[in-house]
């Protein structure tokens, strides 16, 4: 959940960065293995409604070979816009056709393979989490998560939602009124149920929760968070190890956060890396390759991207173009992207300069 979203599409072939711009539309830039940088307003494509909050959510579902983003629209329903490969962007109001409840913000998008699912997380009316569930060649059904597993209220609507192929297993991580982080948890075939990972790992006092993924190559899935001293805490569950804490700053040295934050993984690299904002203003990154140590990088300086106020960020991996890259926009309304190749180095590009179109602002 945020104003700016990038993510690969394999079946297309693509990557592309989504934001919302001033006129409540979203718009996507998008480009192809050695083409040029395009732009498509999503909802004039799809004839949707406009957009009630800056924040929605965008990622590709391959077994439906789709991408899609889902946004709260006017009388506080979410509204899905999708695309197949070769066709054009479709509109859907999830809650009209699931019966949800109100909702107050979309928190989380993802796929789940082991169920063969895309899903839309939101806080609802009554302060629940509730998921949107599509199963591949199925209807669109509505689950209340907070009253299947008797969890904890959420404290804000900043929330993630991943899937964990080695645990065959889909999850939401949270903050609770408590200040601790809580996990809602299905495992293939099984019940939901809930974990209060705080209490489980000693793991400090959190704020809002930005960053939950698997890893593959460590057959672990981790969610990141900055606590209020400014450090990045990690916590961590392998196939073979309960949840762990691990206070990234502290073993690193590295410069002190923003709340400005983004994790993902990198096939291409076999590595895990966080990304963040430091109280200097520049982006850092944080990485383990699969078999080896945390290293520390100043991609700003290694870049020399300009400096500017960065009000959100999000990475990825391309698995097309075998690079990563964190794309982010700051006060100015330009998109603008840190990328490096699988056999290169870190480079920057200004994607506003590459493609007319309304800057990213709400």
């Amino acid at each position: 959940m945020k104003p700016l979203v990038g993510y690969e599409w394999p079946q297309g072939g693509t990557k592309q960065v989504a934001y919302m711009s001033q006129d409540h539309h979203i718009h996507e830039f998008y480009v192809g293995i050695e083409g040029e940088w395009q732009h498509a307003n999503l909802m004039t494509q799809a004839g949707a409604p406009i957009a009630k909050s800056r924040f929605f959510v965008g990622f590709a579902w391959p077994e439906e070979g789709t991408k899609q983003v889902a946004y709260l629209g006017p009388g506080n329903h979410i509204h899905e816009l999708r695309v197949s490969v070769g066709g054009t962007w479709q509109h859907t109001n999830l809650s009209l056709i699931t019966g949800a409840p109100p909702a107050i913000q979309v928190c989380a998008g993802y796929s789940w393979a082991e169920g063969r699912s895309k899903q839309i997380v939101f806080v609802g009316d009554d302060t629940h989490i509730h998921e949107l569930c599509q199963e591949a060649g199925k209807a669109w059904r509505h689950v209340d998560l907070t009253d299947l597993t008797s969890a904890p209220l959420p404290a804000n609507n900043r929330m993630v939602g991943y899937d964990w192929s080695a645990g065959r297993s889909k999850q939401v991580a949270y903050v609770g009124q408590d200040g601790h982080i809580h996990e809602l948890c299905l495992v293939s075939g099984g019940m939901w149920h809930h974990t209060d990972l705080s209490a489980q790992t000693n793991a400090p006092r959190a704020v809002e929760v930005k960053v939950g993924f698997e890893w593959p190559e460590g057959q672990c899935k981790q969610i990141a968070f900055v606590s209020e001293d400014g450090h990045i805490h990690e916590l961590h569950q392998s196939v073979v190890n309960p949840w762990t804490h691990t206070d990234l700053h502290t073993m690193l040295q590295a410069p002190l956060a923003t709340n400005v934050i983004t994790g993902y993984a990198w096939p291409q690299g076999q590595s895990k890396q966080i990304a963040y904002v430091g109280q200097d203003g520049h982006i850092h990154e944080l990485a383990v390759a699969a078999g080896g140590g945390w290293q520390y990088t100043d991609l700003t300086t290694q870049t020399n991207a300009p400096i500017t106020p960065i009000t959100t960020m999000d990475g990825y991996a391309w698995s097309a173009g075998q690079s990563k890259q964190v794309a982010y926009v700051g006060d100015d309304g330009e998109i603008r992207e840190l990328w490096m190749p699988r056999a290169g180095s870190w480079e920057y590009a200004n994607l506003s300069m590459k493609v007319i179109a309304i800057p990213a602002r709400f």
